[in-house]
């Protein structure tokens, strides 16, 4: 429980000084874009920040905040390496991180071609292919940062006070939590102040509301983080998870790249391609392929009683 408190500790201080951070942090943009020539080679850039919502200048400080701090609090828990976290050297690292990709990719397109089919979403006339390598970079970036905080330290940290099992509970549940704080619509607001940040902190709960969204939403993100930690714990390294995950958020920002919705049905398919329980079971019968994969690379040992030996 003192672990517990501890990372509840970090999380409760990436969330307090992102929001002190978000606003200077939007007034150093606006005031630089002011400074900018528009027909300058950063013109495009700076209009565009300049017209981004202050929620996501919050989303961006929280994730600044999250890694400035997550080294401080390895340290402050004890852990000096990636070793002393349960982390080990993966000679088969770039197999398992393609296995991960594919997997995750492929269960998840097949299921939004079956939400295209039943007229759930139609893709639209005009398909942006050249957004996919900035949608990949994003992916590869997201779980990597992911990845190694939370299946990485946190689970890591978990494991220290708790069984592997309880331990990838309690992180799965933290992840899904963290995952759903979301405000409502994003809307401009020119008159950011001080404590704009700290305004928006009870909005990030909105999401709690709704209990078909708590179902379809939470729910889906759990069982996501379910099968990334217990992929972190058979293999003893982040590589399949960090494939996993990336999968995932390419073929989802891809789809809602190129599709628009068309209808929704909660609990079952909801106003995101990640929201429902359509999506939850998809998320399970990828962790299952990913199970019978790593039976087949490499049968676990006589000895059992461990999660990590699959």
């Amino acid at each position: 429980m003192k672990v517990l408190a501890k990372i509840l500790t970090y999380f409760l201080a990436v969330v307090l000084l992102g929001a002190l951070l978000a606003p200077p942090l939007y007034w150093a943009t606006l005031g630089l874009a002011s400074r900018c020539d528009p027909a300058g080679p950063l013109g495009n850039v700076m209009d565009f920040l300049t017209h981004t919502p202050f929620q996501k200048f919050y989303n961006r400080a929280a994730l600044f905040c999250a890694l400035a701090l997550l080294w401080p609090t390895v340290r402050w828990l004890g852990m000096r390496s990636w070793r002393d976290l349960g982390i080990e050297p993966d000679p088969r690292w770039l197999r398992r991180l393609g296995v991960g990709f594919a997997v995750a990719a492929l269960t998840v397109a097949l299921m939004a071609a079956a939400y295209v089919a039943l007229d759930f979403y139609h893709f639209r006339k005009t398909l942006p292919w050249g957004k996919l390598p900035k949608l990949a970079l994003s992916a590869a970036v997201v779980a990597l940062l992911e990845e190694a905080l939370f299946r990485g330290a946190l689970l890591g940290l978990l494991k220290k006070s708790l069984k592997p099992a309880w331990a990838l509970f309690w992180l799965s549940a933290l992840f899904a939590f963290l995952h759903f704080l979301k405000p409502g619509p994003y809307s401009l607001d020119p008159n950011v102040t001080w404590s704009s940040g700290l305004a928006l902190i009870p909005a990030l709960f909105d999401g709690f509301a709704q209990p078909q969204l708590v179902l379809a939403g939470f729910g889906t993100l759990f069982t996501l983080g379910w099968v990334l930690g217990w992929a972190t714990l058979r293999t003893r390294s982040l590589w399949m998870s960090i494939g996993f995950h990336a999968g995932v958020v390419f073929v989802k920002m891809g789809f809602s790249s190129f599709t628009k919705r068309d209808a929704l049905s909660l609990p079952w398919v909801g106003a995101q391609l990640q929201i429902g329980l359509v999506p939850m079971a998809a998320l399970a019968m990828g962790g299952g392929l990913l199970w019978v994969w790593l039976r087949m690379e490499n049968p676990p040992s006589p000895r059992s009683g461990s999660l990590s030996d699959g």
